[in-house]
């Protein structure tokens, strides 16, 4: 038979120190690696053919025209979203 004034130990939570209460600030967040490099894009380009409403594959086709510089429909997808 358990007394009153027994606890029942409960398991950790991830990240969680013994002696440390739930709720309180757990670990620093680790600090952003830079990654590559983002390419400069004519990004003026980009919004003129996305107002003619093409599409992200027909904006990269029309980029690739236009300036010679390849460029994938995804990266087009991405700057455009950014905006």
């Amino acid at each position: 038979m358990l007394s009153r004034n027994m606890t029942i130990p409960r398991q950790l939570s991830l990240g969680e120190v013994k002696g440390q209460k739930k709720g309180k600030a757990g670990p620093k967040p680790r600090p952003v690696s830079p990654g590559r490099p983002r390419r400069e894009l004519d990004i003026e380009l980009l919004r003129e053919l996305r107002d003619r409403g093409c599409g992200f594959k027909r904006i990269a086709r029309e980029y690739t025209r236009v300036t010679g510089e390849y460029i994938s429909h995804t990266t087009v997808r991405e700057r455009l979203v950014d905006d």
